[in-house]
C-alpha cells in the first residue's frame, strides 16, 4: 500500500517513523516535505517568502529534498543521509554540508528558487490536507493520521502496528482524534 508521509528532517518524531517505515513490508512511502518552522510561524509572510531565511539550514534540507526529487536523482539516498545527519551529527550543519548530501544523491546546480518554490506549493497541499504536524500518514482523502513514536518498534512489532494505524485511519471515519494518556509525574 501507498501513503504519503509529510514529514521535517527537524522532527524527531519523523526521524522515528523513518526507520520503522524501513521495516514494514507493506508499505510504500513517498516523503513529502512539511515545514514545521512554517505551520509554527505567527506573522503574515510564509517563511518560504523571508529573505532572512534563505539560508535556514531545516528549510534548504526540505528544499533540497524537493530539488533532488526534481533532478530525479536518488531521493531514497538522500533523506536517509539526511535524516541521519540532522538526527547523529553532533555539530550544526551547514548549507553546504546539505547541498552535499544532494549532489552525492545526483543534485547538479541547486536553484534555490525554484527548490523553495516547490517545497511552499507542498507545503500548501499538506495543509490542504489538514496536516499539521510531522508525521502525518495520508493513505487517501480523509484517511489521514498524525503519528507520534516514543521509540522505534522492534522488527516482530513493526507490521502488526503499521496494520493498526492504517486501520484507524482508514477503517473508522468517525475516529478523529485517539491519544494515550499518562498520569501526572509526581513532584
Amino acid at each position: 500500500m501507498t501513503v504519503e508521509v509529510f514529514f521535517d528532517y527537524t522532527c524527531r518524531f519523523s526521524y522515528r517513523a523513518q526507520h520503522w517505515l524501513d521495516t514494514v513490508s507493506a508499505a510504500e512511502v513517498l516523503w513529502r516535505p512539511f515545514s514545521l518552522l512554517e505551520q509554527n510561524r505567527h506573522d503574515g509572510i510564509t517563511v518560504f517568502d523571508q529573505p532572512e531565511l534563505a539560508g535556514n539550514v531545516s528549510l534548504i534540507a526540505l528544499a533540497v529534498h524537493e530539488a533532488v526529487r526534481a533532478a530525479d536523482g536518488d531521493l531514497d539516498g538522500y533523506h536517509r543521509r539526511m535524516f541521519s545527519a540532522w538526527h547523529n551529527h553532533t555539530g550544526r550543519l551547514s548549507t553546504s554540508d546539505i547541498v552535499g548530501f544532494g549532489r552525492e544523491a545526483g543534485l547538479g546546480e541547486f536553484d534555490r528558487e525554484a527548490a523553495f518554490t516547490a517545497l511552499a506549493a507542498g507545503h500548501a497541499a499538506g495543509q490542504a490536507l489538514g496536516v499539521f504536524g510531522t508525521p502525518t500518514f495520508v493513505f487517501g482523502p480523509g484517511q489521514a493520521a498524525f503519528v507520534k513514536l516514543d521509540a522505534v518498534p522492534a522488527q516482530d512489532r513493526a507490521d502488526p502496528l503499521w496494520d493498526r494505524v492504517r486501520q484507524l485511519a482508514t477503517g473508522e471515519p468517525s475516529l478523529r482524534e485517539w491519544q494515550r494518556v499518562s498520569a501526572p509525574k509526581a513532584s
